[in-house]
């Protein structure tokens, strides 16, 4: 089984990687890595990353113009044959959005897994992570503070999620994607394991199950990663953004996040839906674009 995991930066990748991986191996799936048998592998186990595996992950970037592996921010090579790579690997992770070459990509992986998060959580923890210590390291910049890297970046932030998360939803049902929710695995682990497990085709009795659970909690995971992982909650912004950008983040994703259940407002329960309400994309596609006219008014 060769499975390709996508999502936008900060959305619960790790948290689906490791997951994927207890899957895979707890079916007995042997597991391959590209990364693994290139020279720089040995070299990389010893460079200070953002967290202790990072150097045997297949980390692909995807352009336009060109396919590249990569180890973390530190180390990029293109990729000159695309399926000799794919050949290697076993699971492959991507932050990429949908270019020119994602068919092509898509088509190669038995199973494509998309992880989805509200994008005002994502948003704070994006800004939180491109201003620590680890990122600073290696793209400096001049602002270190979160929370005036938020202000700063909120609406570049919410548009990248937008369309990120929008033309991998529009490609899901003919690139047969399944879309996982970081919230379903915070709020019902076992529910969304089941969705996951049911796509994959695999079969975990009872005790596997509770195992993969208590080995992918939030707290055994940030014990061995503590760089990496900070606070493994959901609906944080209510309380930690202004009202300005709550107005603005339902100004540019309002219908996206109605479309996949989440709250648009403060004050609302947490939620999300896994049954979309329509597969109208080019409606939706409108709907935002006439909800975000506000931004180019002035």
């Amino acid at each position: 089984m060769k499975i390709l995991q996508g999502g936008a930066p900060k959305c619960g990748n790790f948290w689906l990687y490791q997951i994927l991986q207890q899957v895979l191996q707890r079916s007995g799936h042997q597991i391959q890595s590209f990364i693994q048998r290139q020279p720089i592998y040995e070299l990389a186990k010893a460079w200070d990353l953002n967290y202790p595996s990072q150097a045997s992950i297949d980390v692909l970037d995807v352009t336009d113009l060109q396919y590249s592996y990569r180890i973390s921010s530190i180390f990029r090579m293109p990729v000159t044959d695309l399926q000799e790579y794919v050949a290697q690997s076993d699971h492959v992770w991507t932050h990429s959005p949908i270019c020119k070459r994602s068919g092509e990509l898509l088509s190669l992986f038995d199973k494509k897994v998309y992880i989805v998060r509200d994008p005002r959580d994502r948003a704070i923890s994006a800004a939180k992570y491109y201003t620590s210590e680890y990122m600073l390291k290696y793209y400096p910049q001049e602002e270190k503070d979160p929370q005036r890297y938020l202000q700063k970046h909120f609406k570049e932030l919410m548009l990248e999620w937008v369309w990120h998360v929008y033309d991998h939803l529009r490609l899901s049902k003919q690139y047969q994607i399944h879309i996982a929710f970081y919230e379903g695995f915070l709020l019902d682990f076992q529910l969304e394991l089941e969705r996951l497990l049911a796509y994959l085709g695999v079969d975990l009795n009872e005790e596997q199950r509770t195992e993969l659970q208590d080995a992918m909690s939030f707290a055994t995971l940030k014990s061995t990663n503590p760089k990496h992982l900070k606070k493994g909650q959901s609906g944080y912004w209510m309380d930690q953004l202004t009202d300005e950008q709550a107005e603005q983040a339902a100004i540019i994703a309002g219908p996206l996040l109605r479309f996949l259940g989440f709250p648009v407002f403060k004050g609302q329960l947490m939620s999300y839906s896994p049954e979309p309400p329509h597969q109208d994309f080019e409606a939706l596609k409108q709907e935002l674009i006439a909800s975000q006219q506000p931004l180019y008014q002035h």
